[in-house]
């Protein structure tokens, strides 16, 4: 026998459809009117009422005043996202140490801070970053999630340790950081910001290259990332150039570090900056350019992506793109554009915080589906 009190599933899931559409535009557009919410939504004006209430109800929605609305008297009221709907948290895990970001779920920046690499274990190091961060602001956190440098298992969402890695976080214990934490490796996280904010809004398939003290390529067809099987889809530091990985081959070539097996960002940014008046730099640069344009052909001639997009410390720099840009067109059949990233200030972090904010937002969803 059916509860009366419980809504029918088709008229639920309709109710949950016209919250998320006045959500959705309170997210973009803030605050807002129900006459507006019924002209952009296309929502009768009666449903979207009964949303607005059903949501100011829950604690999503307040209103905060009213206004003349240019009509005789017409009188709106305003609705904008309560100041406790909830918070989400980004954070960035490297070398460098921890950097998050706290925003509301409107995308506001609540809070920024750096935490410097220390003694700790990097897994304590994670959880002191995001409690301070997690304080930020009012409401709960809804979500949180984590970029880091190595590569993280898409089946058990656990960072994988890859072999002689330098990066701190392939000793970070995942489960410890709480279940509803989202972990994903920064080259794909940067390829997401690039995707819905940067140079590949409207390709149909593209590739990001990053280069910075690691190599890593994340691959998009369509809408979808492609993972695979063990979420090492794309490291190419592994791939064999002339006979050795193309990691250690760059090395050979005077740009890795020697405290550590990963890419010297400081000596490719000097071998750049040299070029244009030194024909010992300028040589520098041809070679690297050329090592990293045959790993790059050699994925456009795999996968055949409309457009492949070079960022990190040092990939988005005009020289080096000029050079692998070159390497490509010679040794690819297909007309492919090879371009620098546009989302150039912490790409990775920025990718981390579009996702928690996809999925604080589908939490605030949900909390008032249950309410």
């Amino acid at each position: 026998m059916s509860d009366p009190d419980r809504p029918l599933p088709r008229l639920a899931m309709l109710r949950a459809m016209t919250d998320r559409a006045v959500l959705d535009h309170v997210f973009v557009h803030g605050r807002t009117t129900r006459a507006e919410l019924a002209a952009t939504t296309g929502i009768s004006k009666p449903t979207i009422s009964e949303s607005v209430r059903r949501l100011e109800t829950a604690g999503a929605l307040r209103a905060t005043g009213t206004d003349q609305t240019g009509r005789r008297g017409r009188i709106a009221t305003f609705y904008e996202l309560a100041a406790d709907a909830g918070r989400v948290v980004a954070a960035e895990v490297n070398q460098e140490g921890v950097r998050t970001v706290t925003t509301d779920l409107t995308g506001t920046v609540l809070a920024t801070e750096r935490h410097k690499p220390d003694d700790r274990p990097v897994t304590a190091a994670v959880q002191a970053a995001l409690a301070a961060a997690g304080a930020a602001g009012a409401g709960p956190v809804r979500a949180t999630a984590i970029s880091v440098a190595n590569p993280v298992d898409p089946v058990t969402h656990e960072v994988v340790a890859l072999p002689g890695s330098p990066f701190p976080e392939g000793k970070l214990r995942a489960g410890e950081l709480g279940r509803d934490v989202l972990l994903d490796n920064d080259v794909n996280f940067s390829a997401l910001a690039e995707r819905r904010e940067g140079a590949a809004r409207e390709a149909k398939s593209f590739a990001y290259v990053y280069i910075g003290a690691g190599l890593g390529v994340s691959l998009y067809v369509g809408d979808q990332l492609v993972r695979g099987a063990h979420g090492l889809a794309g490291e190419i530091g592994y791939l064999d150039s002339s006979g050795s990985m193309l990691a250690l081959a760059l090395a050979d070539q005077g740009f890795g570090r020697s405290d550590a097996p990963s890419l010297d960002v400081d000596a490719i940014l000097a071998t750049l900056d040299r070029a244009a008046g030194d024909t010992v730099a300028a040589e520098r640069l041809r070679r690297l350019g050329a090592t990293l344009g045959r790993a790059v052909a050699a994925i456009c001639t795999i996968v055949d992506p409309d457009l492949v997009l070079l960022g990190g410390p040092a990939g988005s720099r005009p020289g080096l793109v000029a050079e692998i840009r070159r390497t490509v067109r010679a040794a690819t059949p297909g007309p492919v554009r090879v371009e620098a990233g546009a989302v150039t200030d912490s790409a990775a972090l920025r990718g981390a915080l579009l996702s928690a904010l996809d999925h604080g937002r589908d939490s605030l969803l949900r909390a008032v589906g249950e309410g």
